[in-house]
């Protein structure tokens, strides 16, 4: 072979060594290019407004929040909060609503809440600018409601013109009783706290506990708002159900000597910081 056409030859095989040995052509993807079609494929409906209120430790493939877990050198899955939106609306002001929930994981970081565990209630108001989230007020845990991590049934509704309000019917069981209160929450106050202070009862019911139980009862309440002149409408309940006819004074095995009716209805009007009795009767058994 000639002198030139060897050291040609050489050559091509060395650029071969070095193209097969050098870096992948694959282009990388930069955390923030990851972050955004993570986000595009969620299928969480409050997935943008959670970003912007938890930051990284939001995971958009499972839809949650992980206290903790977008600093992973020190995140501790032990007694972590978990988040996740539960619901959302627009205020007349132009801000938007996001209501959390929220429990903690056990020792183990399970996600395994008892049954006395309430869920944690979060209210955060956010405004888009520029096409980005700003969160403009965080209402970390201004309630524990419910049971086994839930919270209860949220709804939106009208506290008074143009004044959109949270409602929450949340329950309590225990030994065969059964209870559900209903609290209100007002998303455009400074210091948002439950407005009927602890809590109306609207369904009351002791079935799982009779026959052993001396009273036996199970009624329910309707409830809606009526126009006031305060800053919120009156609450006005209509009540039904029955309960067992048991003379106070007779002992504890005496069976009942027939039913009487619960009905009646109670208006609540917001006086003194909360909703207060101020008409009729709430005749639901209190447990």
């Amino acid at each position: 072979m000639k002198p030139a056409l060897a050291f040609l030859l050489a050559a091509a095989l060395s650029g071969c060594a070095r193209h097969d040995n050098g870096p992948s052509d694959t282009p990388t993807i930069s955390p923030a290019a990851a972050r955004a079609a993570a986000m595009a494929a969620s299928k969480d409906p409050y997935a943008p407004l959670m970003a912007a209120v938890f930051g990284d430790d939001y995971l958009p493939a499972q839809g949650r929040a992980v206290e903790g877990i977008g600093a992973p050198d020190s995140f501790q899955k032990a007694n972590a909060t978990i988040y996740r939106g539960a619901t959302s609306t627009r205020l007349p002001s132009g801000e938007t609503v996001l209501v959390v929930t929220s429990t903690a994981t056990d020792e183990n970081g399970d996600e395994s809440p008892s049954l006395a565990d309430p869920g944690r209630l979060s209210i955060y108001l956010l405004r888009q600018q520029d096409g980005r989230w700003q969160v403009t007020r965080r209402h970390d845990e201004v309630a524990q409601l419910g049971r086994m991590g839930e919270a209860g049934e949220l709804r939106w509704v009208m506290l008074a013109r143009n004044k959109p309000g949270l409602a929450v019917e949340h329950h309590w069981i225990g030994q065969g009783y059964v209870a559900t209160r209903l609290s209100l929450f007002d998303p455009s106050r400074e210091n948002i706290t439950d407005l009927t202070g602890e809590g109306i009862l609207i369904a009351s019911d002791s079935s799982g506990a009779c026959p052993q139980a001396t009273h036996c009862w199970s009624g329910t309440a309707t409830w809606r708002f009526e126009p006031a002149p305060g800053a919120y409408d009156e609450l006005v309940l209509t009540i039904s159900g029955e309960q067992d006819d048991v003379p106070e004074d007779a002992p504890a095995s005496s069976a009942a000597t027939g039913t009487r009716s619960l009905a009646g209805s109670a208006r609540y009007v917001f006086e003194r910081g909360s909703y207060r009795l101020r008409d009729g009767a709430n005749t639901l058994p209190m447990i």
